[in-house]
């Protein structure tokens, strides 16, 4: 009887163990501007081992969205690895305008901060949460390794979150390497014989081929994944062209992600195992073509709105109402700065400014809506609004937001870019796979939120602390 006691007590325990494993490797895939219907468009096209491995051996979630509007890269990457939305992590777009400076600058921009074989400092310090990386470290005291590689610098540095060991991208100047020295004074090892390879090649190949050629190197060489304290490697490519006339183009660059996910995974399947590896792909969102709508004449209604020219006709109609000076401070985008310490001289009330604003801005042809920072603290009202407020981060947004019709033309004057506003649905995959698990396709609406609280409970750890969905 005790012996069979004594059998019983160890077979709970190895069924605790067993129970308690976590993957050794979590891999997370971001694609920018991937799209389901290109995706499933070339299929014929596609081998075996890339994306019909994942589609056909994978968790496939066909109905997955970003509740918040205006969809950026920098936006989407950091919602994934942070569990939650701008309004809470603070990464509203790619670049906004700095109170302080009233210039415009990127979301990972920080001068204090050498970078690595760039000019270019970067840093995460603009992302107010955790992130999948960060509580990684946190639950093994240091010891999982966390590493980002991509394509985009916004997109690297975001995602390897403040605790990774290293960031790495490629510098849209040089077209080498680069990375911060948030993360140490130099690469980790692995780092060095990719870039001793790449000084001797004329053609460094596609930044997509780039990003599978430092993934195998930090895999292979660099320890990701060796033991069973669990890694965690960020990986970024670039899906490119979104112009419908460029097919042919959409077409190459999806057969090149087909064959760089097949070498991934093959690279992984040898060095850890795919029962051994958590894997998660998605998009980091579409962004309508600007020329569309302006090469091909349908006549589908559409509109110009000139940012520079209705903020002039602001600032007169405040001067009116209130006399001489500067009210809007600055705008960007979509996004309206007004003068607070300007309000407070003329000691007028913050609430009736922004009244007075959007009354005004609702006489103009081309804004569909107008939200004020006010209005958007104080709660969500609508569905529509819902998604504006989830957009909207106190820190880092306008005073006052505007919403463009659909089909209408926004002129950014500083450049001299147009962009082509929608509001309509594109689709996106997440697929999760490797790590034991079973093949299903599912259409129940999923939100982007569900990727960090997801991976943390397979890695058995807490989610990023800003995350509050299952």
């Amino acid at each position: 009887m005790r012996r069979l006691l004594t059998l019983c007590m160890y077979a709970a325990i190895c069924g605790i163990a067993v129970a308690q494993e976590s993957p050794q490797l979590v891999v997370g895939i971001t694609i920018d501007q991937l799209r389901t219907d290109f995706l499933e468009s070339f299929s014929e096209l596609y081998g075996d081992d890339g994306f019909k491995r994942l589609l056909q051996n994978g968790q496939v979630y066909k109905n997955v969205k970003y509740p918040f509007r205006h969809i950026s890269k920098a936006s989407a990457a950091a919602s994934i690895v942070s569990g939650t939305l701008p309004y809470t992590h603070g990464i509203i777009a790619d670049e906004w305008i700095n109170r302080k400076t009233l210039l415009k600058e990127k979301c990972v921009e920080d001068r204090s901060i050498p970078g690595y074989n760039t000019q270019e400092g970067a840093s995460p310090n603009n992302l107010l949460v955790s992130t999948i990386g960060d509580e990684i470290k946190l639950a093994t005291e240091g010891k999982g390794l966390v590493y980002s590689i991509a394509t985009d610098r916004l997109i690297s540095v975001l995602s390897a979150g403040h605790a990774a060991d290293w960031a790495l991208w490629i510098d849209e100047n040089s077209g080498n390497w680069a990375g911060s020295k948030y993360y140490g004074e130099r690469p980790p090892y692995w780092v060095s014989p990719l870039e001793f390879e790449e000084r001797g090649l004329t053609d460094k190949g596609s930044k997509n081929a780039r990003v599978t050629r430092a993934a195998s190197y930090c895999i292979t060489s660099g320890t990701c994944g060796a033991d069973h304290i669990t890694d965690f490697l960020s990986l970024s490519y670039d899906a490119g062209e979104t112009e419908i006339a460029n097919i042919d183009k959409i077409r190459q660059t999806y057969i090149e992600l087909d064959m760089e996910i097949a070498k991934l995974l093959q690279t992984i399947e040898r060095s850890v195992g795919i029962d051994k590896t958590l894997i998660y792909l998605t998009s980091t969102g579409y962004a309508e073509s600007p020329t569309l709508l302006q090469t091909i004449n349908y006549r589908i209604p559409t509109q110009e709105f000139n940012m520079s020219r209705c903020m002039a006709l602001l600032n007169m109609y405040m001067v009116a109402l209130h006399g001489n000076g500067n009210y809007v401070e600055a705008y960007f985008d979509n996004q309206i700065y007004l003068d607070k310490k300007l309000l407070e001289q003329k000691k007028l009330r913050w609430q009736d400014v922004l009244l007075e604003c959007e009354d005004f801005l609702y006489q103009f042809d081309g804004i569909q809506e107008v939200y004020t920072s006010n209005q958007l603290m104080q709660g969500a009202w609508s569905p529509r609004q819902s998604y504006i407020r989830n957009g909207f981060n106190r820190k880092h947004s306008g005073d006052i937001i505007i919403e463009i019709a659909p089909g209408c033309t926004l002129e950014e004057s500083d450049n001299g870019k147009t962009k082509v506003w929608r509001t309509s649905w594109i689709d996106f995959p997440l697929i999760i796979y490797g790590y034991k698990l079973e093949a299903k396709q599912e259409i129940t609406p999923k939100s982007i939120e569900y990727i960090a609280p997801t991976v943390a409970r397979y890695a058995r750890i807490r989610a990023p602390n800003g995350c509050d969905e299952k």
